[in-house]
């Protein structure tokens, strides 16, 4: 009984096993929302369900990479940094500790750059969203319904902006523990919600409304755990800190952004075109592929997701051989366990929506594989591009635009200008990646840590040092 006991602690505390729960709501939202979705939804509404999830993909976009730049910012605080850099990082010396002033004043600065961001949000999504929902709200079967939908599905993506940075801020100070068990409890009443709101009679309505009050209740959460582990300020916090905080992080920043709407345009954006070209019918078909292959890449990211935060730390220390030894495993355990999510996914999915008596179908195997190879090939390359931006540097930014305006416009064209059809959504991503992104960082992130990727994925062949000087490239 007390090795059960033990192991319950340990799991407990294991933030692996929490974003497995996680995961694992998503999981459930695949057993129990999706085919909830599939069932009570008509086509049209099903399809524009889709559209209403690429619109709101745009808002992390008006992030514009600010929470990514203050999460590594937290991270090289927590690591002990007594200053930051817009480029590059100042090593901390042995046995630095949290700098908590500098904690408190990009807090400080977070709260104060989401409020504008928040706004800014809204507007956009009420200009171009609506544009974009009013192309093919007649189709669906009540278009007051799906005009009130769309409200709060901008009303809620805004506040999830706002709201959100709260639970990244507590990653980043490495209590990624907490921040998981919250996130898993905010999504489970998303998710409970939802299927209520569905079985009630709510349509469309449905998963909007329900993610609204998950974003209230994960906010107010993890604002309250930030602060308790932050203690009292040590001083006032003078507001000019904030704004030269933020001129600190802007370089990256833009760059990041810059890239964050690149992704958009090479994935979500494929889901607009879908509809323009083929139809909301087709939109429900190649919405539900891509979601089910996300969710499967999702799932899998959790080995090496839960250690980025303690890669900031490592990398302010710089203990190269502690980084490889840490994340080796994780990275093998991360394309295995993806590997068993997609032929899951491919050998079930088909058969349980027969079984259902659904309407609905995902793209026919073939087509399924090469999403998922596309999908493998971008989860290997957002590995290595996140390794080397933890060194606070992004060369690989110009080359993911490029690579992502070219994977737009051949999706387009192969949709508009041939007979290919759905699978031209497909083929673009992963031609324009295979191209350049999918093979060069492959070979550069791992010098990033002092090694090969050869080396990296099976063991260390040479003697490497285990620091380096920090780069300012």
């Amino acid at each position: 009984m007390e090795k059960l006991v033990h192991i319950a602690k340990r799991l407990y505390g294991s933030s692996v096993a929490w974003f497995w729960v996680f995961n694992a709501l998503r999981l459930a939202s695949g057993v129990l929302l999706l085919p909830l979705l599939v069932k009570l939804l008509p086509k049209p509404d099903f399809g524009m369900y889709y559209v209403f999830l690429s619109l709101a993909a745009l808002v992390p976009i008006l992030d514009f990479g600010f929470s990514v730049s203050i999460g590594r910012a937290v991270s090289y605080a927590m690591g002990g940094a007594t200053e930051l850099r817009p480029e590059g990082y100042v090593p901390a010396g042995p046995g630095a500790g949290p700098n908590y002033k500098l904690l408190w004043e990009l807090l400080f600065a977070a709260q104060t750059l989401y409020r504008w961001l928040a706004l800014g949000a809204l507007a956009f999504l009420a200009v171009f969203g609506t544009y974009m929902v009013q192309i093919r709200s007649a189709e669906t079967t009540m278009p007051t319904v799906t005009w009130i939908a769309w409200a709060v599905t901008m009303v809620g993506a805004a506040w999830e902006l706002y709201a959100g940075w709260w639970n990244v801020y507590l990653r980043s100070m490495n209590k990624v523990t907490l921040s998981a068990q919250l996130g898993t409890l905010a999504y489970a009443v998303k998710l409970a919600l939802a299927c209520v709101l569905l079985l009630l009679g709510c349509g469309l309505l449905s998963v909007p409304l329900a993610g609204l009050v998950s974003s209230l209740l994960q906010r107010e959460l993890s604002r309250r755990s930030c602060i308790r582990f932050l203690g009292q300020p040590p001083g006032p916090v003078d507001p000019a800190s904030a704004k030269r905080l933020l001129r600190i992080l802007w370089p990256n920043t833009w760059r990041l952004g810059l890239q964050f709407l690149s992704s958009y345009l090479g994935g979500h954006a494929n889901m607009l075109v879908c509809q323009a070209a083929f139809g909301l019918a087709a939109s429900a078909e190649y919405g539900l592929s891509l979601q089910l292959i996300s969710m499967s890449s999702s799932m899998a990211m959790v080995w090496t997701m839960v250690k980025w935060p303690l890669v900031g730390q490592y990398r302010t220390k710089e203990d190269f051989i502690g980084l490889q030894r840490m994340l080796r495993p994780r990275l093998w355990l991360q394309f295995i366990t993806y590997a068993v999510l997609v032929a899951g996914v491919i050998i079930v999915i088909p058969w349980a929506l027969s079984q259902v008596g659904s309407n609905k179908t995902i793209l026919p195997w073939p087509w399924m594989l090469l999403l998922a190879l596309n999908a493998l090939l971008e989860m290997n390359f957002s590995f290595w591009g996140t390794l080397i931006s933890t060194e606070n540097r992004l060369p690989f930014v110009f080359p993911t635009i490029i690579t992502n305006i070219c994977s737009l416009a051949i999706a387009v064209v192969l949709a508009t200008k041939t007979q290919i059809g759905l699978p031209s959504l497909v083929l673009a991503p992963l031609l324009a990646g295979c191209a350049f992104n999918y093979w060069y960082w492959t070979i550069e992130g791992p010098k990033n840590i002092r090694t090969s990727f050869s080396e990296f994925m099976f063991g260390q062949r040479k003697k490497t040092s285990a620091t380096g000087a920090g780069r300012k490239d």
